[in-house]
């Protein structure tokens, strides 16, 4: 028990500095909010219908937003 109180701390801030880390957005320049998010939609949509694992998911969804034109942006 007091191994977990002295760890606590160290835990909770490593959550909330997780947190506070700026998050890559896809962007393309001279696109909207709005026009990300329906491309973003559109891949997940064609992606959703597929039954591949999670791993392989994340890579067809970058390879459908890149496809598009879209890139990780930080």
């Amino acid at each position: 028990m007091p191994t977990l109180r002295l760890a606590l701390p160290f835990l909770l801030a490593g959550l909330l500095t997780a947190c506070a880390a700026p998050q890559a957005q896809w962007g393309k320049d001279g696109t909207s909010s709005t026009q990300v998010h329906n491309a973003y939609a559109g891949c997940r949509y064609e992606i959703g219908m597929s039954d591949k694992s999670d791993n392989e998911k994340r890579g067809l969804m970058q390879f459908c937003m890149e496809r598009d034109g879209f890139r990780l942006q930080p």
